[in-house]
């Protein structure tokens, strides 16, 4: 049988999930999910960000190069859009806003 190995960035994601869901106070919804359900969340959202990830990269690294990133901004929120409504857990919401800002960066910088 071979060996399943999880990424490091799927682990750390999944903590960073678990300890958000553990730490969260009393809420008006509680969580219905259990653990297999929450993990399943966290791969799914890890799945996704891989590709919305990629298109900022590319708007990230072409940032000096304000030809290639105003080509590559349009792409990266297309890509931002599509992802978004998919996301199923707060952290890969927060990742979604973080990789939107890094693209709002560059589209500062290049009009």
């Amino acid at each position: 049988m071979p060996m399943i190995t999880i990424p490091r960035a799927l682990q750390a994601l999944a903590v960073v999930v678990l300890v958000t869901v553990g730490g969260c106070g009393k809420s008006e919804e509680p969580p219905k999910k259990d653990i297999g359900q929450q993990m399943g969340d966290v791969a799914a959202d890890t799945a996704l960000m891989r590709e919305a990830s990629a298109a900022v990269n590319e708007v990230v690294r072409n940032a000096t190069d304000c030809d290639a990133a105003k080509v590559a901004i349009p792409a990266a929120k297309a890509k931002l859009d599509e992802t978004e409504p998919k996301v199923r857990t707060a952290t890969g919401r927060t990742t979604i806003d973080a990789l939107r800002q890094q693209v709002k960066r560059v589209e500062q910088v290049c009009p």
